[in-house]
């Protein structure tokens, strides 16, 4: 019996005997492992066992995000040479070895650093493949927009739970033992990903025959019959350079993705002073202990949570550019409310507005690039979006505490979430004068 009949057979018979369910039960443990082991795991093991400075927490940091961008764009032409199944499975496969090696082997920076670069490769592969999953399933827009909502609350779940998770762990016993969460998490999610074939053949690879009939399709999947599911251009013998172009190319000519790339690069761009200036607000600002970062930050994914279940009770026409952008304007004003006041009260209820926006933001952004692009190139393309996301934060992270030190903190950071609300209202304002001129 094949691996796959063989995990196919242990999940036919329960809940995750659907192709969706086990893509988002397999999305839930790995950011769930990943999510564990990042501050409690990598950065708790370094601040409290090893007793390091600042500079070599940011060097942790940095050599995790490095990876995260630099993986999310080869992440790209991966998925679309080999499928996300078999990207996604490797990908797991390392994540619990890693998680293997932080909890049993000596504890030391050496480690610290091959952990953080195999949890940014690990998170920069695994997201751009399950953003890409659906899409491989189903072209169906409803599908897609209710497969995309559950992935993304899976996400927000697991960052409430990842983290409580891991503080309960390293409240009993060694840091190090955080790091066992990664491995545990990931074996039961290789599983559900080995199950769950692919309807649409990657595109190195003859179009899928018996396969396609294995993975199911649910209420909403397109038929067999259909061409576009059937059957992917190859790719040839392009170099891995022409793939990561190709994706660029096929982004810059669709206006769609352009607009999608924009919004999600503009929208993320003023966060990157949250990143080095939200700490020293929460002492500052709202005079607030450390506790509260936590429960800030948990409110944030109660907020996330709530927003991408929300998208499922859109319909599917209004799902568009504009929605988009109202989704991005909601975690604008709220990012305001949240670091313009100095009440921890009204801080709760502007993380949890940023929550709701942000968390509506994911689903609809995925759905909308899966519906504006060929099948065969929805693995690079979303690399390219993924891309410009990790990376916009990057520069306002250098200039930020510039910036801090003449206007001060809270006005910095007043002044990012204005221009994330600023952005996205010009870009409401276009998105629906563009509608009303198409009828």
């Amino acid at each position: 019996m094949r691996l796959q009949d063989f995990a196919s057979k242990i999940f036919s018979s329960n809940l995750l005997s659907k192709p969706e369910a086990r893509i988002v039960a397999a999305n839930f443990l790995m950011q769930l492992g990943l999510q564990a082991i990042y501050f409690v795991g990598i950065i708790g093991c370094a601040t409290y066992d090893l007793g390091a400075d600042a500079l070599v927490v940011s060097s942790l940091v940095l050599v995790l995000n490095v990876m995260l961008v630099v993986m999310s764009f080869v992440a790209g032409p991966l998925v679309d040479a080999v499928g996300p199944r078999r990207t996604l499975a490797a990908t797991l496969s390392v994540m619990a070895v890693a998680g293997l090696a932080g909890w049993l082997l000596p504890l030391g920076y050496a480690l610290l650093y091959a952990l953080a670069a195999v949890q940014g490769a690990a998170f920069g592969v695994g997201s751009t493949s399950m953003d890409a999953y659906p899409r491989f399933v189903s072209d169906d827009p409803r599908y897609l927009q209710r497969v995309n909502s559950l992935v993304y609350t899976a996400t927000s779940v697991a960052v409430i739970a990842g983290p409580a998770l891991g503080g309960l762990i390293v409240s009993a016993l060694p840091t190090k033992c955080d790091f066992a969460i990664m491995a545990f998490a990931s074996l039961p999610a290789v599983a559900l990903v080995w199950a769950t074939v692919e309807k649409v053949a990657p595109s190195r690879q003859r179009p899928a025959s018996g396969e396609a009939g294995a993975a199911g399709m649910g209420a909403a999947g397109t038929s067999d019959g259909d061409p576009d599911l059937k059957a992917r251009p190859a790719t040839g013998a392009r170099g891995f350079l022409g793939d990561l172009a190709e994706g660029v190319r096929v982004t810059r000519q669709s206006e769609g993705l352009r607009t999608l790339f924009l919004i999600g690069f503009l929208g993320f761009f003023a966060y990157g002073a949250f990143d080095s200036l939200e700490s020293l607000f929460y002492r500052d600002v709202l005079r607030a202990d450390a506790q509260w970062m936590g429960w800030l930050s948990a409110i944030a994914g109660v907020g996330g949570t709530l927003g991408s279940l929300a998208v499922l009770r859109i319909p599917s026409r209004r799902l568009d550019m504009t929605a988009l952008s109202a989704m991005l304007l909601v975690t604008g004003v709220g990012s305001m409310l949240y670091v313009g006041t100095a009440s921890v009260a009204w801080a709760c209820v502007g993380q949890l507005v940023s929550g709701l926006g942000f968390g509506a933001m994911g689903p609809t952004r995925t759905t909308l690039a899966q519906a504006r692009c060929d099948v065969a190139h929805v693995g690079r393309v979303t690399s390219v979006m993924r891309v410009g996301m990790n990376s916009a934060g990057v520069l306002p992270l250098l200039v930020a505490p510039f910036v801090a030190d003449a206007l001060g903190v809270q006005a910095t950071l007043f002044a990012a979430s204005a221009m994330v609300a600023a952005v996205a209202a010009l870009f409401v304002a276009r998105t629906r004068s563009r509608r009303e001129l198409l009828g």
